[in-house]
């Protein structure tokens, strides 16, 4: 017996009213519906996402020129024959905004005569300016069109024209329909859109992903004032995310996965060098360069402080793409503006591409659509056939695009004086565990906790050992991660790692503090007086320069660029593997900028280095700042000092951050120990109270 039958059955046992008979019914049809609506698949209430795409008018004229105008010179041949008595050419094509539709303009010039026995007899010759008021169109083969509304003739001096009906003829019969015929068009910047989504074959075809890509089509453009705006829609059963949701990010799980998070931030950061390169023949105003620096070295800082922990992911790759990207465009759009020997249709492709990363920034990961290698090198690829640079040597075009200018001399290393004999029985110790002489400096291996207060002490001393002390590698075998190659580091110095006799008189553990001291002090003379000459702005007292050097050494290395570990001499390593030397120059942040085996094995170098960006910081953000103002004088000497310090330490973000936490008395511990030995270093004496060093 069927359900209904079976129902009606019940019905007539139960002896039930009619008016209950009624409201069991419809009971029943309601959970019939719902039934239903459950059984209905998900994708038939798909939702529509916008991806957005924008075709400024500067580019679309250099497409427009590209296709329609072929000659030299922007010209078009419409109609050329008999020898030059017919014809009709154009050139100069012009197209904008006018009262919400596509004003193209172009010049004609045309000779029209009656060709007799090789001779022109009788030629009409006119040149003018003719406007056409159009309406753009998409198809669904992504060819977009110019459906003309309207035309006018203008004469030389921009005059609505008089002309014979003969050329009016002609023009309204060739030029109306040779500008009619122009299409763009846009399918290889939507194959490179899809490509950039699929980086990786989809197994299934029925994936999220795959149907998203599949169902794209073009929305009609609307005309802005600057461009033509249209949305590339596409079909998501994948229920979007509200602005407040936060996709879950794994942790990291293992070293595998470090490894490719790594490598991956590694290709966005490349990418993102290849992008302001792309401008280094532009003329760029100050504010400009300033721009490119600011967003550079804040993604580098950025990934300084995750770097090994679980703030490493996917997404904040993804949000550091999208981010720089919002800082970026106005000034791609400004300064990229295309002629018809760039790559037109690579520009668009890009700008498409990251904007739609934008829009997906949410989505994206839930549909199978997120960022990657590969689709970095296919955002590259775009631009240039150039490929990306990830090997971290010096980018002399990068150092002066950004004002660093001529990349640093390299200077010999030294070998330092003569230091007392050892006693041939005399062996090498093993070192201390920590590199760090004091807990409270930012080379040291681990954070201190909110409460403890910094531990100071003096590291063994190390007698003079023979050449098997020296790393040939670099690095001592256990110093680095896994993951060291991703970067290219120990194994690139191997070949050129310095000789014993100049590393190991500026080594903490072979030297006594009493000969190291001055040897570095001397050092960070020679880098003072340059530093003091790289200054823009007068900071009201000689010999500042070597005093913030000092004390920046003191604070951020003791005064050491070599270290022994695991009975090898090796460069010193901040605690998260970032930084190095006597200045603890980061690797990471000044990729590019700087020579990475230099930094590592030439003290001088580190300290050039340190010095070059310590200038940097005061020329380009402190001095432009209202708070440098009134600083040339104790303590605000002292102020100033400490907020080049976190600048030097943080990046550009603690250039407003220093100040407030300054107003609110709510300085870090690294702030009042830097406070602290720069005013011990203007005393007499102040030697003596470095206690980080081993003494003789």
């Amino acid at each position: 017996m069927g359900q209904v039958g079976w129902y009606l059955e019940m019905e007539g046992e139960m002896g039930l009213s009619r008016k209950q008979k009624e409201k069991i019914r419809s009971g029943w049809c309601c959970c019939c519906l719902i039934v239903v609506l459950l059984t209905i698949p998900f994708s038939a209430v798909a939702e529509t996402v916008k991806l957005p795409m924008t075709v400024d008018f500067a580019l679309l004229r250099s497409l427009v020129a590209q296709q329609a105008y072929p000659e030299p010179e922007e010209r078009a041949g419409v109609v050329v024959m008999n020898e030059g008595c017919n014809e009709i050419w154009l050139s100069s094509p012009q197209l904008g905004e006018e009262n919400g539709e596509v004003r193209f303009q172009t010049d004609i010039h045309v000779v029209w005569g009656t060709p007799v026995a090789g001779n022109c007899v009788m030629p009409i010759r006119w040149s003018g300016t003719v406007v056409f008021w159009q309406q753009p169109k998409i198809d669904n083969d992504w060819r977009l069109r110019f459906v003309t509304r309207d035309s006018k003739l203008f004469n030389p001096v921009g005059e609505k024209a008089a002309i014979p009906s003969l050329i009016w003829e002609l023009l309204k019969s060739n030029v109306h329909g040779y500008i009619d015929s122009i299409a763009v068009n846009l399918a290889p910047p939507i194959d490179n859109l899809k490509q950039f989504m699929q980086p990786q074959p989809i197994v299934f075809a029925s994936s999220p992903a795959e149907r998203f890509i599949a169902s794209m089509h073009p929305e009609q453009p609307q005309v802005k004032k600057h461009s033509l705006a249209f949305n590339i829609l596409a079909e998501s059963d994948v229920p979007l995310t509200s602005e407040e949701d936060e996709l879950g990010v794994p942790p990291i799980e293992d070293s595998e996965m470090e490894e490719r998070l790594l490598a991956l931030w590694q290709t966005w950061d490349a990418l993102l060098v290849n992008m302001i390169g792309q401008l280094s023949s532009k003329e760029l105003s100050i504010e400009d360069r300033q721009l490119l620096l600011d967003t550079l070295l804040s993604v580098r800082y950025e990934f300084s402080e995750v770097i090994g922990g679980p703030g490493l992911t996917t997404n904040f790759i993804r949000r550091q793409f999208i981010t720089s990207w919002a800082a970026l465009k106005p000034l791609f759009e400004r300064h990229l503006a295309p002629n018809p020997a760039d790559n037109l249709l690579g520009y668009l492709s890009f700008f498409t591409a990251a904007d739609a990363l934008v829009v997906l920034d949410r989505i994206g990961p839930m549909l199978g659509i997120d960022i990657s290698r590969e689709g970095f090198y296919r955002l590259a690829h775009m631009l240039s056939d150039r490929p990306l640079d990830e090997t971290g040597e010096v980018n002399s075009p990068l150092r002066d695009l950004l004002g660093f200018g001529a990349p640093l001399a390299i200077p010999q290393p030294e070998v330092p004086a003569e230091i007392a004999p050892v006693e041939p029985e005399a062996a090498p110790i093993e070192p201390t565990p920590t590199d760090a002489p004091s807990a409270d400096v930012p080379f040291r291996e681990t954070e201190p906790s909110g409460g403890e207060e910094p531990q100071k002490g003096t590291a063994p001393f190390v007698p003079v050992p023979n050449e098997e002390l020296l790393d040939d590698t670099g690095s001592g075998a256990s110093y680095w991660p896994d993951w060291k190659q991703v970067f290219g580091v120990a194994e690139a110095c191997a070949a050129t790692t310095p000789q014993l006799d100049k590393v190991s008189g500026w080594t903490a553990e072979l030297t006594p503090a009493e000969q190291l001291l001055p040897r570095v002090r001397l050092m960070l003379g020679k880098s003072a007086k340059k530093l003091e000459d790289k200054l823009d702005a007068t900071v009201g007292e000689a010999g500042w320069g070597q005093r913030l050097l000092e004390t920046t050494a003191w604070q951020e290395s003791c005064f050491r660029q070599f270290i022994v570990k695991d009975k090898k001499i090796t460069y010193l390593l901040s605690y998260n593997n970032t930084s190095v030397g006597v200045m603890q120059v980061n690797e990471k942040v000044w990729r590019g900028i700087y020579d990475l085996k230099e930094l590592r094995w030439n003290i001088e170098y580190n300290i050039m280095a340190g010095s070059e960006i310590l200038a940097l910081y005061l020329n380009r953000y402190v001095a432009a700042h209202k708070d440098f103002l009134g600083k040339t004088e104790e303590p605000g000497r002292k102020y100033l000092a400490t907020w080049l310090y976190a600048l030097y330490n943080g990046g550009p973000g603690q250039l407003k951050k220093f100040p407030q936490r300054s107003a609110s008395k709510k300085l870090y511990r690294t702030d009042l120990s830097f406070q602290e030995r720069f005013e011990d270093v203007q005393k007499r004496g102040w030697e003596t109270k470095v206690d980080c060093l081993p003494k003789g």
